[in-house]
């Protein structure tokens, strides 16, 4: 599968283009991932996003990376449409970071919506516990996964689900990871 990607650091209210790599199993990294899973009525089954937000403690720093899957249309490849994956609101207390992780994307067939979501997260690597809350639309299936635990799971209802901007209300819940 082809995949697109993009980085971005942030450093305060700066931010600077890096050169980015895949994150797997970091445990100062959060990711969101959107996944379209097969199914009877599934469209396009496969990874649809993966957004990475590294954290730094020591600089006091995130740094955010995105991965975005492909529409495969009658033997052609379509690249995703519409990205805009972002990190903002940063706050550092210590061994505990904050702030809001925000996605969209959409295939490039153009009729479809968008892909979306909003997560406040707060990791507190000294207790090993991450507080999740945000929402999503209702399709496709969303995960937050912090090192190696997923700490929220949703699974896709139908393809119509799609239409709608956040319609899925995630609250607040504190996991160990």
């Amino acid at each position: 599968m082809r995949l697109q990607h993009c980085a971005v650091m942030l450093l305060g209210s700066v931010a600077v283009l890096l050169s980015a790599q895949q994150t797997m199993a970091l445990p100062d990294a959060v990711v969101v991932e959107t996944r379209i899973k097969e199914g009877a009525l599934s469209f396009q089954a496969g990874m649809k996003s993966r957004h990475t937000v590294k954290i730094d403690y020591s600089s006091r720093s995130l740094s955010s990376d995105f991965l975005t899957g492909v529409t495969n249309l009658v033997g052609i490849e379509l690249g995703s449409v519409r990205d805009r994956f972002t990190v903002y609101s940063p706050i550092f207390s210590g061994e505990v970071a904050s702030f809001i992780m925000e996605g969209q994307t959409a295939s490039a067939v153009g009729v479809l919506p968008n892909i979306n979501y909003r997560f406040t997260i707060t990791v507190d690597r000294a207790a090993r516990e991450i507080v999740v809350s945000g929402c999503h639309d209702g399709y496709p299936s969303y995960s937050v996964i912090v090192g190696d635990t997923e700490v929220y799971s949703f699974e896709q209802e139908f393809l119509a689900a799609l239409f709608g901007s956040c319609d899925i209300v995630v609250a607040s819940r504190t996991v160990k990871y």
